[in-house]
């Protein structure tokens, strides 16, 4: 004789009360299982990847991705990765928490940071000094570019009282004000922006040579609606 249980809510009710920890155990292990598989999983090394960090809050890393993809098979075909991360400034406090975590502990390598914080991040000593760099022409910087501003004082050593005693100025950024490539191929509006490279990113070799592709993509010529 073949016995069947009713589907309803009462049922149901009961099925679940004394089965729960099944469905807990599958989920619990399924987790183990993405743990696992995300530990063990090959990922490129620092040397193989080149990270863009860009403050904004309107800005999407899909749009950036899609305008990044074509540099990196061009400027970076080695790279196994290429990547962007948008970093909101919305909450200044916790845009200032953010981005220190993320600079602390080496993240990224390119970064796009407004006026806000790329004064405050330079005099921190965590950027790479650039003006060698385009003398060098190692990084081209359109004509227009007003390079006098980015430059920014860091102390170098303390006396025994704690004040500043040796400084140094340095350009840590390339402004973006009239990189309008970056407005209409990125969504981003880039006025009042700097670019700089992480000193600590330890792919220079790779960082650098994509900088300057990159600042090459950003050029174009100033739409109508883009107002100073």
């Amino acid at each position: 004789m073949r016995v069947s249980t009713p589907l309803n809510q009462e049922n149901v009710k009961t099925h679940f009360t004394y089965s729960k920890w099944k469905y807990l155990l599958v989920l619990a292990a399924l987790l183990l299982v993405w743990i696992v598989y995300d530990m063990t999983r090959p990922k490129p090394q620092e040397t193989e990847r080149i990270d863009l960090y860009v403050q904004s809050n309107t800005a999407s890393s899909e749009v950036i991705n899609a305008f990044l993809k074509p540099l990196w098979e061009s400027a970076a075909p080695d790279m196994k990765l290429v990547d962007s991360v948008v970093l909101t400034t919305a909450d200044e406090t916790s845009a200032n928490m953010q981005l220190t975590t993320y600079i602390f502990v080496g993240e990224g390598d390119i970064y796009f940071l407004t006026d806000r914080y790329y004064k405050d991040v330079a005099a921190s000593g965590a950027l790479l000094p650039l003006e060698q760099l385009v003398a060098d022409g190692r990084i081209r910087v359109d004509e227009t570019t007003d390079l006098q501003k980015a430059y920014v004082t860091v102390v170098t050593r303390h006396d025994d009282q704690g004040s500043p005693a040796s400084t140094e100025k340095h350009l840590y950024g390339i402004p973006l004000d009239n990189y309008f490539g970056f407005m209409k191929g990125m969504q981003l509006d880039n006025r009042g922006m700097y670019a700089c490279i992480l000193a600590n990113n330890r792919n220079d070799e790779n960082v650098i040579p994509f900088l300057d592709a990159l600042l090459q993509a950003g050029q174009g010529e100033k739409e109508d609606w883009i107002t100073n």
